[in-house]
């Protein structure tokens, strides 16, 4: 009896410890994130008091002046609103592109190969190449659209062949016996399957887009741009409003990001309601 209370007594202590860790972790989704956020502000702080001078490395406050003053200027929403824009296009120029391509090259191994030197020759022309061509061939708008394009599209194309190649070989079969027309073992098979590829390779193409579109900006300097904000900051040495633009890229970035996730799991829950295919 003793034996039996004592085991007992003790089996709830660490399974209730642990369901408490469990809840708080999860009543706090936001906590680790904030506490590595909270970090890096301080080894910045830190770092500009041992550097000294602003012209190297402005602090957290003066860098929060910066924004708010960059967010007031008069040219702020037309630069954002550019630039935003530019992103955008790329990102569903190179959606598009790489979705096409992808699915042909996933049906047809001819068109695969005939491709493939494309492909690697993209992949591996640094984006600096991209860009000074583009100043050559386009006006300085169109250049960040230009290269985001190039350097998003093999990863989008590159997802989505593998979501064809790696589909059940046995459904699609199935489907051939059954004399399944074409059209349907596209659109209730393989674009269903490669649905969870393209949407990472497309959350993975939008970051690449937006450094692009800086560093594309930055070199062709369009009149209304992040990036021309941050070059001309970055002539008369206002460190505070480099990084302040910088700030801005990233959060432009984030959100992008977000509202791109939102609606990958929206069209998620649509398409297993059967709204979708």
């Amino acid at each position: 009896m003793s034996c039996t209370g004592y085991s007992t007594a003790l089996l709830p202590l660490p399974l209730g410890g642990a369901s408490r860790r469990m809840s708080s972790t999860n009543r706090n989704p936001l906590s680790i994130p904030m506490t590595g956020g909270v970090l890096i502000i301080a080894f910045w702080k830190l770092g500009a008091l041992y550097v000294g001078t602003e012209v190297l490395l402005p602090g957290p406050f003066r860098v929060a002046v910066s924004l708010l003053e960059v967010v007031r200027s008069p040219g702020f929403v037309s630069a954002l609103g550019a630039s935003s824009l530019r992103g955008a296009a790329a990102f569903f120029l190179s959606a598009v592109l790489g979705l096409i391509c992808g699915v042909a090259a996933g049906l047809s191994p001819v068109f695969r190969n005939l491709v493939k030197p494309l492909v690697i020759i993209i992949k591996s022309t640094p984006v600096m190449s991209f860009i000074l061509l583009a100043l050559i061939w386009f006006p300085s708008g169109l250049v960040p659209v230009f290269v985001s394009v190039l350097m998003a599209f093999p990863i989008i194309y590159e997802n989505v062949v593998a979501g064809i190649r790696n589909a059940d070989p046995r459904l699609i079969e199935m489907a051939r016996v059954y004399r399944v027309p074409r059209r349907r073992i596209l659109g209730s098979i393989l674009l269903p399957g490669i649905y969870t590829y393209f949407s990472a390779g497309a959350r993975t193409a939008l970051g690449i887009i937006w450094k692009a579109v800086i560093a594309a900006e930055i070199l062709s300097r369009p009149e209304a741009a992040v990036g021309s904000a941050m070059y001309e900051a970055k002539i008369y040495i206002e460190t505070a409003e480099v990084i302040a633009w910088t700030v801005i890229a990233v959060l432009l970035s984030a959100l992008s990001e977000f509202l791109l996730g939102r609606s990958s799991r929206l069209f998620t829950g649509i398409r297993r309601g059967g709204g979708v295919l």
